[in-house]
Order: structure tokens, then sequence, then C-alpha cells
């Protein structure tokens, strides 16, 4: 997916990380680390909704270049395991976690979700997040047993993820699975049922399609708008394909076919 390719993300911190005086903050990076939606407000959302307290142990399944660990060790006190299967997503997580200084409450752990069952892992975690990472895994099964395996009793859960709003046509299905890396999306009964077979109450489903579908066109304009300054920034090539990323993604959701969700809950 170009919204992966980290030679953008490397060029714009190139200042950031070129700078004499005081070490990054969460804050510095937000702009470029939070790969979900709604950047920091969205991870103050999921922490007054799941009640998180100072000291709590977090699992950010999917958690792409650390950012939303970084910030829920830096703002508030939680110790947060990062788990994320591409390498140099992983790699460049933990420089940027290093630079921070939060070394000692974030973990960053490179592997596929579906691997974390047994001892190691199990009941171990207090609350478990995952931002726009899920629509990226077809096997929900799997994946939710063993999301419900890695909370202790009562741990609860925060989802924010795309679900369609319809039966998706073929050109649809093929923007999700080309250029989002998204080969698989449930209508919303099939994932409220994956989630209750695998062991989740209290389940709560907040569709957040109209918050989102302006936040995805403006970004895409944005970046339309900037066209030239990314081209010269990132080279015609890169520039090219997360212009077409950010087209499409603008495209599914004003078509009405994809929406998004964020959804909470518990483990039994």
């Amino acid at each position: 997916m170009a919204l992966y390719d980290l030679q953008h993300v490397r060029n714009a911190l190139t200042p950031l990380l070129n700078r004499p005086g005081r070490p990054l903050t969460p804050g510095d990076l937000e702009p470029y680390d939070q790969l979900h939606y709604l950047g920091q407000r969205a991870l103050d959302h999921a922490v007054e909704r799941l009640c998180v307290k100072p000291g709590a142990e977090v699992v950010d399944i999917g958690a792409g270049l650390g950012g939303p660990a970084r910030y829920l060790a830096d703002r508030y006190g939680c110790r947060v395991t990062a788990v994320e299967l591409q390498p140099e997503l992983h790699e460049l997580s933990e420089e940027l976690t290093a630079l921070c200084g939060l070394d000692d409450r974030v973990r960053a752990v490179r592997a596929d979700a579906l691997t974390l069952g047994g001892a190691e892992w199990s009941q171990r975690y207090d609350h478990l997040v995952s931002l726009l990472a899920i629509l990226h895994i077809p096997r929900r099964e799997a994946l939710f047993g063993v999301c419900r395996d890695l909370l202790r009793p009562q741990g609860t859960f925060c989802i924010e993820d795309f679900y369609a709003r319809r039966p998706l046509t073929d050109g649809e299905r093929s923007d999700l699975a080309g250029l989002v890396a998204c080969p698989y999306l449930p209508e919303e009964a099939r994932y409220r049922d994956d989630l209750t077979r695998a062991g989740f109450t209290d389940v709560v489903w907040t569709d957040v399609t109209d918050l989102w579908t302006p936040w995805v066109r403006d970004r895409a304009e944005a970046f339309r708008g900037g066209y030239e300054e990314r081209v010269r920034l990132h080279g015609e090539p890169l520039a090219g394909r997360l212009l077409r990323f950010y087209g499409a993604v603008s495209a599914l959701f004003a078509g009405g076919g994809v929406g998004g969700v964020r959804i909470t809950g518990r483990r039994d």
C-alpha cells in the first residue's frame, strides 16, 4: 500500500530528525506517524471509552510506525506492546520511540498477530487497540480468537475499521484489494457475529462514516492541491501512487459502499 512506503515518511521527517536541541515528542510526530484517521483525537476517544488508567498494559495490533503506542505511553502513562508485521514499519517505529525517549514504556514486537497465541501472551493485557489495521487481515475468526486470548478477563478493546455498508461492486472490491490491501470486507452483521463467536461481549458499534468521509476527502484534495511540491519532495512515482491511493479511498467512502466504524467491547 502506498501509504506504507516509508520513503515519503522519512522525507517529511528529515527536518525533524536533523533538528538540534530538544528531543522529539509524540506531538512533533503526529502528522507523520498516525496512519489512521483523526490522529491523537481518536486515541483520546478510545482512552475515554475504555476507561484507561495510568500503568495499564495495552497491546496495539497493527501498530504501524508506533505513533498510537507512543502517544498512549506519553500522554496516559500506559505500557504498550506495539505489534507490527512489516519490517520497515517496525524498524522505523523503534527508531522513533528511541528518539522520543519512550523505550521503557513502549515495546515494539515484529510479529504476525495471528501467531500471538500461547503462554507468553495469554491474558496479559488490560486493553487492546487496533486502528485501521484489521481491514488488512481476512482471517477474522482466527484473529479475534487471538485478540480475546491476549486480554485478561473483562479486558476491553477498541477497534477502528472499514466495513461494507452494502454489497460492494467489482470495481470497489478491486480498489480495496489492489490499492488499500483490503482483500475482504464484511458487512455489519457478519462483523458483529465474528466478534460474538470469539467471546466478546458488550459490543458497541458506532458508525463514523459521516466523520471520516470529509476527512478522507480533504486529505485527497490537499494532496492534489500540493502535488507539485509532493513530486519535488518524493519524486513522481511515489507521489503518483499516493495521489491514486488518497483519491481511491475518498471515492470509496463517497460512493457509499465503504463505511467507517468504531467498535468497543470486552472479553467475557
